[in-house]
């Protein structure tokens, strides 16, 4: 999933459910306890969206700028009980600079659909994007140019399911077309795209430290049994090899979602149910809180400290020290499903949204 696009794929949702909306009230309405400072996230300042917005996506750059994407007035044609024709509307994507929201031209995007996808470092910063019947991949992929956004030709027909750019590169990941590995990986190399194998059933995120040391994280199918097992591979500057999980059972929730390099020993990454850490020798595997069922999102911040998020469940992030979940609070009526760390700080910047797809806000700590 692109997460970027992260972060959830599936039908498209329906505007409301009461048995959905009865359990959300439920879960925002639960008393916050007291919080550590950097555990209190605070509203940045929006601007005008039309109605029905929703922001899923945030990237914070090497300049102190923080992007966010998304999409303005989604609608639903009802067909009975169902939506029969819906759309996320038009594409969102802002920056702000510390002090106010900019709007760059996104050059050859047609249609309708959402930003699922911003990645940004080292100065660059691309992103991707579905239109109208590309539910959680991508067909649109650019590259920020300083005051626009140029599209850039994907290596492949195929829908994009992550963008990421950092220290190795720019990578794209995709479901493969044809005979060989089911998922394919390419690199940016000067204005064309160089193809990689890579042992892994999917790909979910791609990280990168340094050019020679790189992270990809998805499944696999088990050796034997039903189910997936999580999977993961590191790219040392000219190769991907397949790195040994750690001891997840296999299921349908074992996948690896996301993945965090801070130092060459130092790798975090999350599955649906499970935190782990690897040190360089071993994997330790941290059960998530009981208020997230099914995680979605992992941002590790200037400390060293790992936040999840949930996909569903709490409505606020948990940062994990000293061996315990401690429990964020954000504004009332919110749920915080998007994280992301500003580099070289202790800040997480955050995107969050009312269930019904209104007044989408920006969060930040500290």
């Amino acid at each position: 999933m692109l997460a970027g696009m992260s972060h959830s794929a599936g039908m498209k949702r329906s505007f409301a459910g009461a048995v959905a909306a009865a359990v959300t009230a439920v879960l925002l309405s639960t008393p916050a306890t007291a919080h550590a400072d950097g555990e209190t996230f605070t509203s940045v300042p929006l601007p005008f969206f039309w109605p029905k917005a929703e922001l899923q996506e945030v990237a914070a750059d090497d300049a102190g700028g923080v992007w966010v994407g998304g999409a303005q007035g989604a609608y639903c044609v009802m067909w009975g009980t169902t939506c029969g024709l819906f759309s996320n509307g038009n594409p969102v994507l802002r920056r702000w600079n510390g002090s106010s929201w900019a709007e760059y031209p996104l050059r050859g995007w047609t249609g309708e659909g959402q930003i699922r996808a911003v990645t940004s470092s080292g100065g660059e910063t691309w992103i991707g994007g579905g239109t109208l019947g590309q539910s959680g991949s991508s067909n649109y992929l650019a590259r920020f140019d300083g005051t626009a956004f140029q599209k850039v030709e994907r290596p492949t027909e195929a829908n994009l399911d992550v963008i990421s750019t950092g220290p190795a590169g720019t990578w794209v990941a995709h479901r493969a077309i044809g005979d060989g590995p089911q998922f394919k990986l390419h690199k940016r190399t000067g204005s064309t795209w160089t193809g990689y194998d890579i042992a892994l059933r999917s790909i979910s995120d791609l990280q990168a430290l340094t050019a020679t040391d790189a992270w990809a994280v998805g499944s696999r199918y088990p050796d034997s049994g039903p189910g997936i097992a999580p999977a993961i591979a590191h790219f040392d500057g000219t190769a991907w090899t397949a790195v040994t999980p750690p001891p997840i059972a296999a299921g349908v929730a074992s996948s690896f979602l996301k993945v965090a390099p801070v130092g060459p020993n130092d790798v975090w990454a999350l599955s649906r149910e499970h935190l782990t850490h690897w040190n360089g020798t071993e994997w330790t595997v941290i059960p998530l809180p009981s208020a997230i069922p099914s995680a979605r999102d992992l941002a590790v911040d200037g400390n060293g400290h790992p936040w999840v998020t949930a996909d569903y469940g709490a409505p606020v992030p948990y940062r994990y020290s000293g061996g315990t979940w401690h429990p964020a609070t954000i504004p009332a009526g919110k749920a915080m499903r998007a994280i992301t760390p500003m580099p070289g700080t202790s800040t997480i910047w955050g995107v969050a949204n009312r269930e019904d797809r209104s007044n989408p806000a920006v969060l930040k700590n500290g």
